[in-house]
């Protein structure tokens, strides 16, 4: 049991070191680390707190490559540097490309656009005739679920309650507590700095909350 599942012991009312209906091989912990790890990719996924730098060497006349992180899912590119010329290229989507310069696809020179194609792939443009020009892609990375106590928790440490919150307002949603499910709802998006996305009324919040994936 890590520091963040004791954490959600402790608010649910339960004894981390030794709990009653919570323990090491019982579901309902199991059920509890994937809500701190839904909490953990959400974050990451509307934050963009937690970026890799990923290499791509540009090979001669090809124009589409794949990005495939080991460790993590690829969110979203936040940045794309081309480290010869030290220059930014900017992002566009295919369509867009295609009605900006119909003939992207057979062009060469240096790269000054990139773009999503579909998952893991981008697109380059115009493609260099020459090899060596490295890119270094800023990527928004999507943490893969943790297993073990011993894991790394890839989630900046401020929003390490954030998590637990979420975690801990699915518990008792999943208990048909409403109240409690709420507050500690607000609780996660005031630490996540989240409430923009947060609607107005109490109904609405009930609506919004069915966006989790919520627990029996």
């Amino acid at each position: 049991m890590n520091d963040l599942e004791k954490h959600v012991l402790q608010l649910i009312g339960e004894d981390e070191n030794s709990p009653d209906v919570f323990t090491d091989d019982d579901t309902g912990l199991a059920l509890i680390r994937g809500s701190i790890n839904d909490a953990i990719q959400e974050l990451c996924m509307l934050t963009g707190s937690y970026t890799k730098m990923y290499p791509i060497v540009l090979q001669a006349n090809k124009q589409f490559y794949m990005i495939d992180p080991v460790s993590d899912y690829m969110g979203y590119i936040v940045d794309v540097w081309d480290r010869n010329r030290k220059k930014r290229l900017e992002a566009m989507s295919l369509n867009s490309m295609t009605m900006f310069n119909p003939r992207h696809m057979k062009e060469n020179g240096d790269p000054a656009f990139y773009g999503y194609i579909v998952e893991k792939h981008i697109f380059i443009s115009p493609y260099p005739l020459a090899e060596g020009i490295v890119l270094e892609a800023q990527i928004a990375m999507i943490p893969k679920p943790y297993t073990s106590d011993t894991d790394k928790i890839k989630v900046r440490v401020n929003f390490r309650n954030a998590a637990v919150y979420l975690a801990v307002s699915e518990y008792y949603a999943s208990r048909g507590d409403a109240n409690r499910a709420v507050d500690y709802l607000n609780r996660y998006l005031n630490v996540a700095g989240l409430m923009g996305l947060h609607p107005n009324t109490v109904e609405d919040i009930r609506q919004y909350q069915g966006f989790y994936r919520m627990r029996p």
